[in-house]
């Protein structure tokens, strides 16, 4: 799908700048992509592939036979076509916007890929980059997708746990492997918690400190049985892994999604409550006010947004075609 305007964009699994060939999170394999974080629905393999040293650290092996150009962020990259330069996307370590300055014309796009514009203990903060065309992704893009301060959410998601603790059971926190499991990770150490991660959390986290990152205290990989008064931190999906045979168990899902009533309760947890590392409906209207661009373009996630921008009397479009619910991840 493709609007013609003054740039030429087609989304096609990917954001494709056809004017200045230059692929942005392209999920197929491409000669030349950048990857804006490591996230696995924003990553292929490549031939070659731009994107910043953390992000190529927690990619491990994926990328073996990827020829990377990893760039610190504000460091220009200057091609035949453009240069690019990346900023702090605030989603998770390493996470980058590109800024595309085109040689021939001056135009500046910018690519956001997922994006947190509250703090993150454990990313570079977003910074907010002018442009004449932004490209946003929408996954929150939605006026019902709003959340409460995450003081709020992290004292409610406190005193659940220690109520569990309190009453017997073992308390398992569902939270994605990479991200956002190392923000909350965090939050629950510094709030005297104890906490065994799941191995394959556990192996994102060693990368995260290998990179530089530290935690408030000491943590350790699960062992069955878990200690008593221990908190299980896994991923989606992990269940038979971390906590199978485990009596009494209680879980706890954290994700922007159960704002939503119809599907707070989806992932099978008994409690779900609204902690996101992205931005909510009001964070992307915010920054698209900040960046003050001529034309936006938003992909992924729902259309909404871009109608809403249209009210507005902003030039905006929706890219992705697809249904709305091939979309949607509960975390």
């Amino acid at each position: 799908m493709e609007r013609g305007n003054a740039l030429n964009v087609i989304f096609d699994r990917g954001i494709y700048l056809a004017d200045l060939d230059a692929w942005l999170d392209g999920r197929v394999k491409r000669a030349q992509g950048f990857i804006s974080h490591a996230h696995s629905d924003h990553v292929a393999r490549h031939s070659s592939a731009v994107l910043t040293p953390a992000t190529r650290l927690l990619l491990g092996p994926l990328l073996k036979k990827s020829e990377c150009r990893t760039l610190e962020y504000h460091e220009p990259l200057t091609t035949a076509n453009y240069t690019m330069t990346l900023y702090p996307a605030g989603h998770c370590l390493g996470s980058a916007q590109a800024l595309i300055e085109s040689r021939a014309t001056g135009e500046r796009i910018l690519y956001t890929g997922d994006i947190k514009m509250r703090p993150n203990v454990m990313a570079e903060p977003a910074e907010v980059v002018s442009c004449d065309t932004l490209i946003i992704e929408s996954t929150y893009g939605r006026p019902e997708y709003r959340f409460p301060p995450e003081e709020e959410v992290l004292e409610e998601c406190f005193s659940t746990l220690r109520s569990w603790l309190n009453t017997g059971y073992t308390p398992v926190v569902v939270a994605h492997r990479t991200g956002k499991a190392q923000e909350l990770l965090h939050h629950l150490l510094k709030a005297g918690f104890e906490v065994a991660l799941e191995a394959s959390t556990w192996e994102v986290t060693q990368r995260y400190q290998e990179a530089g990152m530290t935690f408030p205290r000491h943590f350790r990989m699960l062992e069955k049985p878990p200690k008593d008064g221990e908190i299980i931190l896994r991923p989606p999906g992990r269940k038979k892994a971390a906590e199978a045979d485990l009596p009494r168990v209680r879980t706890m899902a954290l994700t922007g999604w159960s704002v939503n009533p119809s599907l707070r309760y989806r992932s099978g947890a008994a409690t779900s409550l609204p902690f996101s590392d992205h931005a909510d409906f009001d964070d992307l209207l915010s920054y698209v006010e900040a960046v003050t661009p001529q034309r936006v373009f938003t992909v992924y996630g729902f259309p909404h947004l871009a109608a809403h921008l249209r009210q507005r009397g902003l030039d905006a479009a929706h890219l992705d075609g697809q249904a709305v619910q091939k979309q949607l991840s509960l975390f």
